[in-house]
């Protein structure tokens, strides 16, 4: 079987937040690299015909109360952005930028962009706030800024959505080990399990 798992988000996924850590030491337990996958959920649900849940519906105000009670029991602090959900096209396309020139960097990278949405509810589109981020990790902001407005990077996102898409995915956080899918931040054990029996 491979020696990764597959790991397709979008930053402004509230469950892919709550996840981000466990998939990497889950990965870590058995000696398998995560490939980071970033994508534009919205453009997919769009594609698909899958509307946000109604503010005020049930399903709305059960998925608020889950994830303030999914994030506290994986230890994570949680702030609802406002808006929300959030513009993480930038910082999608940055993550393709870090990819290519800096791939030792990208778990960082990604874990604080998490945070700065989910932990601290800054405006993860601003330039500012992206600098920021990059800074802390030593990389040339300048030229992580210039790749976001790049016609390479806006093609390079919507390429990795429509092959995402192309490949199953509907929604986030989705792993895949092999061929095999799974969906949710609550399927972590059965990918767990799954990875024990066929890693091999």
């Amino acid at each position: 079987m491979s020696g990764f798992i597959e790991f397709y988000f979008d930053f402004s996924s509230n469950y892919s937040y709550i996840v981000h850590k466990d998939i990497v030491a889950l990965a870590d337990k058995h000696g398998l690299t995560v490939q980071w996958k970033p994508i534009a959920l919205g453009a997919i649900f769009k594609n698909l015909g899958h509307p946000m849940p109604e503010a005020g519906s049930a399903k709305q105000k059960y998925i608020w109360h889950d994830t303030m009670r999914s994030a506290a029991l994986a230890g994570l602090p949680y702030r609802w952005p406002d808006p929300f959900p959030v513009n993480s096209i930038p910082a999608a396309r940055g993550a393709y930028w870090i990819l290519d020139t800096a791939p030792e960097k990208i778990t960082d990278y990604a874990a604080t962009v998490f945070t700065t949405i989910f932990s601290t509810s800054q405006d993860i589109s601003q330039p500012d706030t992206l600098r920021k981020i990059v800074d802390g990790l030593h990389l040339d902001s300048d030229a992580f800024l210039t790749a976001v407005q790049d016609e390479t990077y806006k093609a390079r996102l919507k390429q990795e959505t429509a092959a995402a898409q192309d490949k199953g995915v509907f929604g986030g956080p989705i792993f895949f080990y092999g061929n095999e899918m799974f969906w949710g931040a609550d399927r972590l054990a059965a990918l767990d399990a799954h990875i024990a029996a066929h890693k091999n």
